[in-house]
Formats: C-alpha cells, structure tokens, sequence
C-alpha cells in the first residue's frame, strides 16, 4: 500500500510536467469550469558557470599575489593555524559537555552507588554489633570465672 502511495506521489507530477504548457489538467477548455488559474511563471535560466579558463586565470593571479608578498602567505598560514586551533578547542570542550551531560543524565550508576555505600555501611555496622555482642559474653564468662575463682580460694 505504502509503495502504491509512493507510486502515485512520483508519477502524478511527472505527468503534470510532461503536458505540454497549452493544456491544463483535465479537459483544458470546459466550459462549465468558469475558473482558471494562472500558470505559474516560468523559471529563470541557470546561470552560466565562468569559464575554466578564467577561473585558472584568476587563481593564478591570486598565487601571483600571494607570493608575491611574504607576510602575506605567513598571515595566511598563521589565520589557518589559529582557526583550526579554535575548531579543535571547541570540539573538544563540545566532546567534553556531552560526556559530562551523559553522565548527568545517568541516574542509574549514581543510584547504584549509593546503594552500595548504604549496604557497606550496613554491613560494618551489623559486623560491629556482633563483635560487641561476643565481648559482653565472653566478658560475662570471665566475670562468672572470676567469681568462682576468688570463692575457691577463701
């Protein structure tokens, strides 16, 4: 369906344009028509290209020139040296937006993150408790050995 579309799209203005200029799309003189638009204008002829031989010509005198003067030709070269330096710069500090844009934009790593903080710090603090549990009890077991040795020994 979509290439009959497509088909259709191509074909009806090509017909239009292979219609002599005299006839108009149906019938040409109906009258019962009544209204008739105007045909467009024509276009305007393509502008002629300048000869080769002028424009080798006029690259010539322009070398001529340029040679001619060295400062001329070392303003040259120095005007293309800095253009391309600034190109480079404001490539790399476009590179350098989007990367830091991207990374912006990626909640998931920050998240991710975070997350892994919190389960670390849970972690220590859990490994804590315990540690302090073990020592209450092993403190309680030397106390209870402490007792039972200072009764043996009255």
């Amino acid at each position: 369906m979509k290439l009959l579309v497509v088909l259709v799209c191509m074909l009806v203005p090509a017909l239009a344009l292979a219609q002599p200029s005299g006839s108009a799309s149906g019938s040409g003189s109906s009258a019962g028509s009544g209204s008739s638009a105007p045909e467009p204008a024509p276009a305007p002829p393509p502008t002629p290209e300048p000869p080769k031989a002028d424009a080798v010509a006029l690259r010539k005198i322009c070398t001529d020139a340029m040679n001619a003067d060295p400062t001329f030709a070392t303003k040259i070269v120095q005007l293309a040296d800095e253009g391309a330096a600034k190109l480079r710069l404001q490539a790399d500090q476009e590179q350098h937006q989007k990367a830091a844009a991207a990374i912006a934009k990626n909640q998931k790593h920050v998240i991710l993150a975070y997350a892994a903080m919190w389960i670390v710090a849970a972690a220590f603090v859990m490994f804590l408790w315990r540690r302090q549990q073990a020592l209450k009890i092993e403190i309680a077991q030397l106390k209870s050995d402490l007792d039972a040795a200072t009764k043996e020994g009255k």
